[in-house]
Parts: C-alpha cells; sequence; structure tokens
C-alpha cells in the first residue's frame, strides 16, 4: 500500500553549518549516528513544518532528504563530504543484516524445543520471520511520506513527537546496552571454555575478555564491514556446523523423548521461551539506519530474500537438531552439547572471534550515539581531543556491558530477557503505531480488518513484552540461587571437573560419580 500521496515540493539545500540554509525555518540540520563508524548529516524538513503543513494541507512537503557523511578531520565540524552515503544495493545491505541478526541468540534455541516440543518453535521461527518483513514494509511506507528518517526515533518524532522520540530511543539504548552484555557473557564464557583447563573463574574471564575489546573498539571507522560481516557470518556456521558433528557422531541414545508439543507446558513457559525466539530476529532497531545508506529505500523488502532463505533454515536446523540429539535434556547454550575436547575448543575460539566482532559493530554505534549526544563537534576529531573523548565513549560501553555480564551471568536467561523486554516493541509495536498513526496524518482511510489486525498484533506484542518479562526475570532469582549470586564464581561448564560441569565431563567420557 502506497501512502505517499501527499503533495509535495523539492526545495534546493545550501550548506551543512548546523542552521537552516538561506535562512528557512522550515529546513533543519541533524546529526546522527550511522552505522559502521559514520556520522551522517541530515539536511530535511523539520518536524514542526511537517506537522504544521499537514494541518494545514498546505503544498510545502519535501520528498528531498540530504544526507552524507560528515569529514574526519580536526578544525572540519560538521562539514559534509559531496558524495552522499546512498550507494549500497539491496544486495550488500541484505548480507550486513544477516550477518548482524544471525548471531548468539541462535545459540539458545534447541533448548526452546526441549521446552515447547517440535510443532510450537518451528512455528514461532517462521511466524515471527513474516512479522518482521510484514513492519519492514510498514517502515518503509513511513519513510516515503517522511524521507527525513534516519533511525528508529526520526520516526516517532515525526508522528508522535519530541517525547515518544525519547522514549524510542531509550528503547533503543537499552537493547543496544543489554545486547552488548550479553555478547560480553559469551565473549567470557568462550574464553574460559577454550582454556577449560585454566581454572579461573567467570568474572575472570569476562574481565580478560573486556580488557581484549577496549583497544579493538577504538577503532572509529570500521571501512573493512563487508569483509567483517562476511567472516561474521562464517565463523557462527562452522560453529554450528562442529555442534552437529559432534552430536551426530556421538549419535542419539535410546531413551531420547522428543514430543510434539512439550508436555505440563504452561503460559509462563510458553511466552518466556516465545520471548528468546524473538530475541533471534532483533535487528528492526537498525533498519532504518540500513534504509538511509541504500540507493533505493524502497527495495528494502527485497533484502528478505536474501535473509530469509538463510536466516530461517539455520535458525530450524539448529533447533531441530539440538532437539533430536538430545531431547527435553537440550541445553540453553548449544556448545554445551559437546563434551572437552579439540572440537569443543575449535567452536569456543570461533565463537568467540564471532562475539567479539559482532561486540565492535554493534558498540562503535552505541558509542558513537554517546559521542554525538555528549559532544558533536569533536566526533570525527582525529586529534588529540578526539580520541580522548571517544575512548571514555567506548570504555565506558565496554564497563557497562561487564556490569550488566556479571550481574546477569545466566546466558539463555539473559537472552530471553533482552529478547521479551525490548525486542517486541522494537520489532512489532512501534513500526505498527508509526505507520497507523502515518495513515491517519495523511487521511489515508484504514479498514475494519486492518484495525483488527493491528490492535491484535500490538496486544500481542504487550502480552510477550509484559508476561515473559515477569518470567525471565523469576528464572533469574531461581538461577542466581542455584549457581551463585552476580559477580560469583560461576564456573559452570568452563572448568574441566565434576564440581563445575558434570554433565560436560560425562560428555567427555568421565565417571563423575566415581570418587
Amino acid at each position: 500500500m502506497d501512502i505517499n500521496e501527499a503533495m509535495k515540493r523539492e526545495t534546493s539545500m545550501a550548506g551543512y553549518e548546523g542552521e537552516p540554509p538561506t535562512g528557512d525555518e522550515n529546513v533543519e540540520v541533524v546529526q546522527r549516528s550511522g552505522l559502521f563508524g559514520k556520522v551522517l548529516l541530515v539536511e530535511r524538513e523539520s518536524v514542526e513544518s511537517v506537522h504544521m503543513s499537514m494541518r494545514s494541507c498546505a503544498s510545502y512537503r519535501s520528498n528531498i532528504s540530504k544526507i552524507s557523511s560528515a569529514k574526519r578531520g580536526e578544525d572540519e565540524g560538521l562539514d559534509a563530504n559531496i558524495a552522499p552515503p546512498q550507494h549500497a544495493p539491496w544486495q550488500n545491505i541484505a548480507a550486513i543484516m544477516v550477518s548482524e541478526v544471525v548471531g548468539a541468540g541462535v545459540l539458545t534455541l534447541s533448548q526452546k524445543y526441549a521446552e515447547l516440543g517440535w510443532i510450537i518453535p518451528s512455528i514461532a521461527i517462521i511466524a515471527i520471520f513474516f512479522l518482521v518483513v510484514y513492519t519492514s514494509s510498514m517502515m518503509v511506507e513511513v519513510r516515503k511520506v517522511f524521507p527525513g528518517i534516519v533511525c528508529l526515533s526520526d520516526g516517532a518524532d515525526y508522528t508522535y513527537g519530541k517525547w515518544a522520540r525519547i522514549a524510542v530511543q531509550t528503547f533503543v539504548i537499552l537493547y543496544l546496552v543489554c545486547t552488548l552484555g550479553d555478547y560480553l557473557l559469551l565473549v567470557g564464557k568462550s574464553l574460559g571454555s577454550t582454556a577449560y583447563n585454566v581454572h579461573l573463574c567467570y568474572p575472570i574471564w569476562s574481565l580478560i575478555g573486556a580488557a581484549v575489546l577496549v583497544p579493538i573498539v577504538q577503532l572509529r571507522y570500521l571501512n573493512a564491514t563487508t569483509f567483517l560481516c562476511a567472516m561474521n557470518m562464517v565463523s557462527i556456521i562452522v560453529v554450528i556446523a562442529l555442534v552437529i558433528a559432534g552430536l551426530a557422531t556421538k549419535g542419539r541414545a535410546a531413551d531420547v523423548e522428543t514430543p510434539l508439543i512439550a508436555e505440563g507446558l504452561d503460559f509462563m513457559q510458553f511466552m518466556q521461551s516465545l520471548s528468546a525466539i524473538f530475541f533471534t530476529f532483533g535487528g528492526q532497531f537498525m533498519f532504518y539506519e540500513l534504509m538511509s545508506e541504500m540507493k533505493d529505500f524502497t527495495e528494502f523488502p527485497k533484502t528478505f530474500r536474501i535473509a530469509g532463505p538463510f536466516q530461517v533454515p539455520i535458525y530450524l536446523l539448529v533447533g531441530c537438531v539440538g532437539y533430536y540429539f538430545k531431547g527435553t535434556e537440550a541445553s540453553g547454550y548449544f556448545l554445551d552439547n559437546l563434551g572437552f575436547g579439540p572440537l569443543y575448543r575449535t567452536a569456543s575460539v570461533l565463537l568467540c572471534f564471532h562475539m567479539m566482532v559482532a561486540f565492535l559493530i554493534l558498540g562503535n554505534v552505541l558509542s558513537r550515539m554517546i559521542h554525538v549526544w555528549v559532544s558533536p563537534r569533536y566526533v570525527n576529531d582525529l586529534g588529540w581531543r578526539g580520541k580522548l573523548e571517544w575512548f571514555g565513549c567506548t570504555t565506558s560501553v565496554v564497563v557497562l556491558s561487564f556490569v550488566i555480564a556479571n550481574a546477569i551471568p545466566f546466558f539463555e536467561e539473559l537472552t530471553s530477557l533482552v529478547g521479551g523486554l525490548l525486542v517486541p516493541s522494537l520489532n512489532l509495536i512501534f513500526p505498527i503505531l508509526f505507520y497507523v498513526k502515518t495513515l491517519r496524518m495523511v487521511e489515508k482511510k484504514i479498514s475494519w480488518w486492518q484495525w483488527v489486525i493491528y490492535v491484535t498484533l500490538v496486544a500481542f506484542g504487550v502480552l510477550v513484552t509484559v508476561v515473559s518479562t515477569i518470567e525471565n526475570f523469576r528464572a533469574i532469582a531461581k538461577n542466581m540461587s542455584t549457581y551463585g549470586k552476580p559477580f560469583s564464581c560461576h564456573c559452570t561448564d568452563i572448568w574441566n571437573t565434576c564440581d563445575c560441569s558434570e554433565s560436560r565431563m560425562e560428555f567427555s567420557g568421565f565417571n563423575c560419580t566415581v570418587s
């Protein structure tokens, strides 16, 4: 459905000095944190001007939003390069999107099958993917009306105003912070798993991981994004392949149970498991940034022609294979299906690399958002002040991630918490609300059956958010009483001793019942 019907007038726009060019009050210049180390300057019609023209049915509405990459340099301030950044075809955007979305969450899917059975998670994976496709097409339609949108909070600003922008930006920042904590948790866990014969406590391994990341995240311009994304994808695919090979080698035990629908499944457990599946699709917060770098953002839905055939089969493969071989005992961390040994070390090394690259990219996005917010003039300053400020921003992100990783040092629970608390809003609720408000702003009629769909989806998103968050906090409290409090040792499954890793020792051929 094309809702870009309002009358528009193209306007030529002059300089990028942070003030409206030619003194036009209807035009604003804003600075946005782009993906992969870019700072974008956006020259666009102001939000206030758009709202005024819509209310008065005036003809002034610009269909042009000039976006350019701010120059690097010490004295260039907010000047812009001549070449705009809108150059990427949809195929490149699809590759970037897949490499970012397919990550840590996929490692929990076999446990979700163990908790739900064969049918429910398989349907959920396919259904959530199509929901993402559906809501992303809504995001494209909203941007057709408001071409000045560069990030999700811009969409909130144009449709609902300042306070909505602040709320959405808060959600995005919380998502980035919590996800980076999850990533650092896996960095520390995979480091400990690689050196499982070195008996250091989990907080120490995560501290070592944080120390390694501090110099890495000082990279301010990720020029080799294509290479990084390719290596990122290859590493996680090899990890999955190694675990599947290990499972196939050991075979399926005779007493493994794999019911179609889990016995004794209750509503709260269903919601908690569903939230973890939602996490595996958490990437919609950056869709507008991706659109802003495309030659033609209206082609964005085409990216799912690549993402779908790649993403959905991998999710189904990991969940189904782990569940087939381990049944109701499938682990919440896919690598737990391997015993100590060379295969486990190799998989842990590759996973550590994957999570460090993922942390680098998302950490760069969050650090640049902070830098743009606290000191926009020095975001691209390569002198001592710019470097010092950048060090402060990136180190703060790493420290905060370290705190979160040790406050909730349970990978599957933290994954479920992020997936339930934040992803339904970012992937489902916000895009629908923005789309509905846009339709009303351009006086496009919404039929009754559309209202039924929109209200149902929003209500479903709210239900998942509330119920799963309650259940996830309950599960976190339960695990803390079982494994220890925040910043405790947590040697589970990373030390090659029976006290810490009984099940993995048994996978490796040891009998932990013999003293």
